[in-house]
């Protein structure tokens, strides 16, 4: 408190230090709003809220009416001689410095006697953000929780369609596995056996076609009898991949994802996203060029999620190249070290400028219509989590683009 302590006894001594250094906000004041004593919480709390520094003799009032008009018409108000006036209402204002930007505290207003009021104030501001953290921490686990159950729906259906997919696969693979080209060679041999009877029924030309025309037919049909078991255990391959996907995905979704890092081998990851973008590739006219060592690359991780970079990686490089463009390629280089292993996947693509290539990794950034911003921040964040780096560069627009990424071994 501000005013001396002169000539008191050391029991209102002790009692004045105690209320002194409260910490809650005490201030005396009469029925004008004139400060009649003030302590030390009270000025610190209430002084940025008055803009001065409130001591005896000013007023109180403007400084409530700045945090609300009806608390000074509520104290004008009570004309009772003595009582409660407001308790624990709850206020707030802007502060500099404070997270979130807001103070909060709780405001009492008590009338001892005629001519005195005192007003106290308690700092609530790291309890208001303490429940506003857990609040959000709540909604955040229901969000998060609706969203598991989401992709658990969407990867049973996905999980359904590719069994269907996989049974009429293994379907026409048996049939292909019951064709027999035997039978129309057999048939081939057997008009030339008899090109002599049947020259002299139809005449010896038409015979001759005849006999051509089933050789042709028997090596079309063989031609596409083994182009189209190529392409059913393509397939069948490229929906086993899909289902370890898939159950990992389900490992991720139930909280039982994998922390362990098995050995991998670089190639077979390069292989198999190379037959998943095949098709678009080959429908895009993107010619694909590898330089990759004849060796076994072998590094530790998370297969299906290295996958899900090299795609995403491919995907972007794909999507970046014009279809009227007069050059379409992709290149995909690995260089073993003693102690690392790099990857650089390059493209003729649209390129970018120096500006964006500081935001590609960033949450949420993209450069498409379409796009979340999320491909290429999963991707950092998985790469990381290996133990990796990884950067994208280019030289400019229509330059095409450079991804490089790096593992230790």
């Amino acid at each position: 408190m501000y005013d001396t302590w002169g000539g008191i006894n050391p029991a209102e001594q002790k009692m004045k230090a105690i209320l002194l250094h409260a910490p809650v906000a005490l201030v005396d004041m009469d029925n004008n709003g004139k400060i009649v004593d003030i302590n030390l919480m009270g000025g610190k709390l209430l002084n940025p809220l008055a803009g001065e520094n409130l001591k005896p003799g000013t007023s109180l009032y403007p400084c409530l009416s700045a945090l609300d008009p009806e608390i000074v018409t509520r104290i004008r108000d009570f004309t009772e001689s003595s009582g409660l006036i407001m308790l624990n209402q709850q206020y707030s204002y802007l502060a500099a410095g404070v997270e979130g930007g807001q103070k909060h505290f709780q405001l009492t207003v008590y009338k001892i006697f005629d001519d005195c009021l005192i007003v106290s104030a308690e700092d609530k501001t790291e309890k208001m953000q303490e429940e506003q953290a857990l609040k959000q921490a709540q909604q955040d686990k229901a969000v998060a929780q609706g969203k598991y159950e989401i992709a658990s729906e969407v990867i049973h259906d996905i999980g359904n369609a590719v069994v269907g997919f996989n049974s009429y696969l293994t379907r026409i693979n048996r049939m292909l596995e019951q064709y027999s080209q035997g039978n129309l060679q057999k048939v081939s041999l057997f008009l030339k056996q008899q090109n002599g009877p049947i020259s002299a029924a139809i005449g010896a030309p038409k015979a001759a076609a005849l006999i051509d025309m089933m050789e042709a037919i028997s090596k079309s049909l063989g031609d596409s009898h083994d182009e189209l078991r190529r392409s059913v255990n393509e397939q069948l391959h490229l929906t086993a991949h899909i289902q370890d996907i898939l159950n990992i995905q389900r490992q991720y979704i139930s909280g039982h994802e994998s922390q362990e890092r098995k050995p991998v081998n670089l190639k077979d990851i390069i292989s198999d996203c190379r037959s998943m973008v095949f098709a678009n590739m080959e429908k895009k006219g993107v010619n694909l060029s590898l330089s990759i060592p004849p060796e076994r690359i072998v590094i530790k991780g998370d297969r299906t999620k290295l996958m899900q970079v090299l795609l995403n990686i491919l995907k972007n490089s794909i999507e970046a190249i014009d279809t009227d463009t007069n050059v379409k390629t992709i290149s995909i280089e690995v260089s073993g070290f003693e102690d690392s292993v790099q990857l650089v996947v390059s493209d003729s693509g649209k390129g970018f400028d120096e500006q964006t290539a500081k935001h590609l990794f960033d949450r949420g950034y993209t450069t498409k219509s379409s796009g979340t911003g999320l491909g290429l921040y999963n991707c950092k964040a998985i790469i990381e989590s290996h133990g990796g780096t990884i950067s994208m560069a280019s030289n400019g627009a229509g330059m095409g683009s450079k991804t490089t990424i790096s593992f230790n071994k």
